[in-house]
């Protein structure tokens, strides 16, 4: 990384630069280890193992995309909202990363002895039904089990960044962080996915230990910024069902009230939306309907993101100069044209090899755009909050989104991801020219403030 100041300071804390070196280290480290587990193993896995008990789409979509959805709704403001107000020596965010890893960890390891648990209590406890049907009972409760442990750090992990990193490096932090997630992403799915996928016994257990080892480091070794007491407005001493309305009440007038956050969590919910046809069925449709290995499969993902990796700092440092808006805007726009190719001309492994590539590149930038872009947009005393409204507008697109996702799938195959994400994404993208013309008003890059709405 390259910065143009000796001492790099945020709130209270300053930095040298091998000091910010050092942080940064163990915030990719952590980034490594969620990439490996909640975005590679997680998701590549578990639609084999449903599909291995002969799930339908609309049922897997409902137990990997609806319901996640649904838990985070109620669960991930909440958690937010109560590490913005958590103040202790340990900081607002370690607390809650350091009591959850050891569940996740847990969780993990059960699901990659699901068959054997499956079996156990099929044999003991109900031999007289299908092995399938208990075997879909277990793997979803513990899938079900995993996600809502996983919601503590899902919902506080990424705040760490934008709570330890001067702003004027966060994108390129990020693009640092993307190019090494983009390298390890290549690794995993050049060499691990497949291995993966056959045998989770071994691998959830791994994985679960590098997140594990990933996140002590962080709780132990990065210290986050004071932040003043924390004002309360609601009036504790009223009965605590009118509390929690005033607070339920304050949080989304605060969340909720001005357009262009409106419109920007909507942006990126649609945009979310717009990709989880192919994240739930893309494995499928390659072994499927192409004919692809799963080996073969997990390398069109690792070329994709080895270019994702030789971008990464470039695309960072244009962040930098320019403004996450448009790095969002641009790669939406290309996602548009790559779907109605992709739709068209996707017949055989070579060709699911060559849109492949090019989709893992652009989702990487555009993935590497979506904090910095809430962190120049939102408030940043009060980002996780904001960043769990955020969510919360996501989870009402995922859970129709998931549901209609699953049940157009069934009705017409995999291939329907294509024009899924072509439609959405075209949505997502008029409602990001509107807070493109708003941010403008606002001040644009040089002025913009985010409006206070409290």
């Amino acid at each position: 990384m390259i910065f143009k100041s000796k001492i790099y300071q945020l709130g209270n804390l300053q930095y040298t630069l091998p000091r910010l070196f050092a942080v940064s280290g163990f915030l990719i480290l952590t980034n490594i280890s969620v990439n490996f587990l909640a975005y590679k193993i997680v998701p590549n896995t578990l639609p084999l193992l449903l599909d291995s008990h002969k799930v339908s789409a609309k049922t897997m979509a409902m137990i990997l995309s609806t319901i996640p959805s649904v838990l985070s709704f109620f669960l991930c403001p909440i958690i937010s909202t109560w590490s913005d107000r958590t103040r202790t020596r340990w900081g607002r965010r370690r607390p809650f990363l350091f009591f959850s890893t050891p569940l996740v960890v847990m969780m993990m390891i059960l699901i990659g002895f699901e068959p054997q648990i499956s079996g156990f209590i099929h044999r003991n406890f109900f031999p007289g039904f299908q092995f399938n049907s208990v075997g879909t009972a277990v793997l979803a409760g513990l899938i079900i089990l995993y996600q809502i442990v996983f919601l503590v750090p899902g919902s506080v992990y990424y705040y760490v960044s934008a709570d330890v990193i001067p702003k004027d490096c966060l994108a390129t932090f990020m693009a640092v962080s993307g190019v090494f997630s983009s390298a390890s992403t290549f690794f995993f799915n050049y060499f691990l996915l497949g291995p993966s996928v056959k045998n989770p016994q071994l691998w959830f257990p791994l994985i679960g230990g590098l997140y594990l080892v990933a996140f002590m480091l962080l709780c132990f070794f990065v210290k986050e910024r004071e932040y003043p007491p924390v004002e309360d407005k609601i009036d504790s001493g009223k009965p605590f069902y009118i509390v929690a309305a005033e607070y339920v009440r304050l949080y989304f007038k605060e969340c909720y009230s001005h357009k262009i956050y409106v419109m920007l969590f909507l942006t990126m919910g649609i945009t979310q939306a717009s990709n989880i046809c192919r994240e739930m069925f893309n494995l499928l449709f390659a072994t499927k309907s192409l004919g692809m290995t799963p080996g073969e499969y997990g390398k069109v993902l690792a070329m994709g993101a080895l270019s994702s990796t030789i971008c990464s700092l470039g695309f960072g440092k244009l962040m930098d100069k320019t403004h996450p808006l448009w790095m969002y805007l641009g790669s939406s726009i290309i996602i548009i044209f790559m779907n109605l190719f992709g739709y068209f001309f996707v017949q055989d492994g070579k060709s699911f090899m060559a849109v492949g590539i090019c989709m893992t590149l652009v989702y990487g930038v555009q993935s590497l755009a979506g904090i910095p872009l809430l962190v120049n947009i939102v408030p940043n005393e009060k980002f996780g909050q904001f960043a769990s409204a955020n969510s919360v507008m996501n989870c009402i697109i995922m859970i129709f989104a998931s549901l209609m996702g699953g049940y157009v799938t069934d009705r017409f195959g995999y291939r329907v991801m294509f024009i899924w994400d072509f439609v959405l994404t075209v949505v997502a993208t008029v409602t990001l020219v509107l807070v493109i013309k708003w941010w403008r008003q606002l001040g644009g890059k040089k002025g913009y403030v985010a409006p206070k709405t409290w």
